[in-house]
């Protein structure tokens, strides 16, 4: 197994009281594998990936167990930690847009993960490689001579994709990386970004909001809301019988060709962060819910014969269509 994840919480003090991000996330990912976490915004998605790479601020994070090829996370120091970042693990940031410094050419910003890990180069030896990650990722060597204003949305997100694969990591960790991007140039990208995971033989962990694009990319599917893993499983298995209310909407608003409809959203919002709701965080929004649903928070349970690796958090999943 190469990433493996066993009741993660994340929590932040806030002046009203503690806000639970993520709430007891179990997950876990073979190598090569491809894993998408897809929920609306506020759900920890982007949570996850950040507790995972170290870079909540002010976020306390605890779990019963993390590894990465069999090594533990939750024991390593920072300085060890540093040093798996790029390395072993890495992550394609959600807003290329303001993730590149504005004031250094691309060189510049590409070199510094070489230098942070004491890879020396001579001169000509760094264009080369960097050269060399920047046609990998389908842009001209040319590139790292420029500043990130001269690029566009789908080459600045290449050029965090070709950092993020510099050193030939074993896990990477991309925080919706087609967010801002045009469907032809997401459609570019996300090609690139399975390129390169196929060329290395990376695990890839990919968060987003937009089920269709799961559907095209992942193998496995897991649905979080208000920071809970409410259902997961094989992709296609997930599209073809949804067995909680929530993922069954995600799917439903998506517009499709071959039915005509009213176009239908999710009712309310979801719950707050400060406060935890009783039974299923999903109730107050949910058409199915009953009492218990009300009193008892669903646990993850099989609820597919034919595929136990479904796993739905809902108490009437067997009634879920």
């Amino acid at each position: 197994m190469l990433l493996d994840i066993q009741n993660m919480s994340v929590r932040y003090g806030t002046p009203k009281g503690p806000a639970y991000a993520v709430n007891d996330l179990t997950i876990s990912l073979r190598e090569g594998g491809r894993l998408g976490l897809v929920g609306e915004s506020g759900s920890g998605k982007s949570t996850t990936i950040l507790a995972l790479m170290r870079l909540l601020r002010g976020g306390e994070v605890k779990a019963d167990g993390i590894t990465l090829s069999g090594r533990d996370l939750v024991s390593l120091g920072e300085g060890a930690y540093r040093s798996l970042r790029f390395a072993d693990m890495s992550m394609v940031p959600q807003g290329a847009m303001s993730s590149l410094n504005p004031v250094l050419r691309i060189s510049e910003q590409m070199g510094d993960i070489f230098d942070d890990h004491g890879i020396r180069h001579t001169r000509p030896e760094r264009r080369a490689v960097l050269g060399d990650l920047l046609q990998r990722v389908g842009l001209p060597a040319s590139v790292q001579d420029r500043y990130p204003h001269e690029l566009s949305g789908g080459m600045k997100q290449r050029v965090c994709i070709a950092m993020a694969i510099a050193l030939g990591p074993k896990l990477i960790l991309a925080d919706e990386p087609t967010s801002a991007l045009d469907v032809m140039v997401q459609k570019q990208v996300l090609a690139t970004l399975g390129r390169v995971q196929r060329e290395l033989g990376a695990g890839i962990v990919l968060i987003g909001h937009d089920m269709a694009l799961m559907a095209h990319f992942v193998e496995g599917l897991g649905v979080m809301y208000a920071g809970r893993l409410v259902e997961t499983g094989p992709v296609r298995r997930l599209f073809e019988a949804p067995r909680h209310p929530y993922t069954r909407m995600l799917i439903d608003s998506l517009p499709s060709f071959e039915r005509r409809g009213v176009f239908k959203g999710i009712p309310g919002v979801g719950p707050s962060l400060l406060s935890r709701v009783e039974g299923c965080p999903f109730h107050p929004r949910c058409s199915m819910a009953v009492d218990t649903c009300r009193q008892s928070l669903p646990q993850p349970r099989a609820v597919d014969p034919e595929e136990p690796a479904h796993l739905a958090a809902c108490h009437r999943a067997e009634e879920v269509r």
